[in-house]
C-alpha cells in the first residue's frame, strides 16, 4: 500500500529528479510527477492509494501534465517525485521485453535510425520513443510488445524503481530529441521476427 506518507526528499536525489523533469519539459515533453520508490515502497500523495508501483500522483493527471518550467519546478520543491511522461501527444512509446529489445535496438543502430530508448529493469523491458499513433500489429504482438499511446504514460530516467533507477540505453540528446517514424520501428521489428 502506498498512502500519503511522503517524506522530505534527499536533497541530491530531489535535485537530480527536478533537473531531469525540467530538461524534458524544456524539450517540449510534458511531465507529471509520479509515485516515488523510497527504497521500501512507492510513496504517493493520495491518502487512499493502494497501487504498489509507479503511477502519476493524481488520478486526473492528464490535464495537469506540463512543460511550464515554473510549474514543473514547483512540483519537485519539497518532495522527490518520480518523473512520468504522458504518451500519445508528443510521442508514443513501444515497450518490448528484454532480450528481444536488445535485438530491436541493434537493428535500429544498423539502419542508423536513432530514437530515445530507456531501460525499465523493474519490468524487464526497454521503451522506444516513436511518433504518435503507432499501430499494434502482429509484428509487435509476436515479440510480446505493447504500445503506450493516448491516455497513458511512462516513467522516465532517472526515476528510482525496485530494481534500480530507470536509465537511458540511448539518451534523447543522442537522437537529437527526435522520435522514430513508424516505418523505421516496423523495419526493426521485421529484422528480429
Amino acid at each position: 500500500m502506498s498512502g500519503s506518507r511522503l517524506r522530505p526528499a534527499d536533497p541530491g536525489q530531489q535535485r537530480t529528479l527536478r533537473q531531469a523533469a525540467l530538461g524534458y519539459a524544456a524539450h517540449g515533453w510534458p511531465v507529471v510527477p509520479a509515485a516515488f520508490f523510497d527504497g521500501t515502497r512507492y510513496a504517493c500523495v493520495q491518502a487512499d492509494c493502494v497501487e504498489d508501483g509507479p503511477h502519476p500522483v493524481w488520478r486526473l493527471w492528464q490535464g495537469r501534465a506540463s512543460t511550464d518550467p515554473d510549474v514543473v519546478a514547483s512540483w519537485y520543491r519539497l518532495f522527490s517525485f518520480a518523473v512520468a511522461l504522458p504518451t500519445g501527444t508528443v510521442f508514443d512509446v513501444v515497450e518490448i521485453p528484454e532480450p528481444t529489445a536488445v535485438r530491436v535496438q541493434g537493428a535500429l543502430v544498423e539502419h542508423r535510425t536513432p530514437t530515445p530508448i530507456a531501460m525499465w529493469r523493474e519490468r524487464g523491458v526497454r521503451l522506444f520513443w516513436v511518433s504518435t499513433g503507432f499501430p499494434l500489429d502482429d509484428r509487435l504482438t509476436a515479440v510480446n510488445g505493447r504500445v503506450r499511446g493516448e491516455g497513458n504514460w511512462v516513467p522516465a530516467p532517472p526515476t528510482p524503481t525496485r530494481r534500480g533507477p530507470m536509465d537511458w540505453a540511448l539518451p534523447p540528446e543522442h537522437a537529437d530529441w527526435g522520435v522514430l517514424a513508424h516505418e523505421d520501428m516496423l523495419k526493426a521489428l521485421d529484422a528480429v521476427n
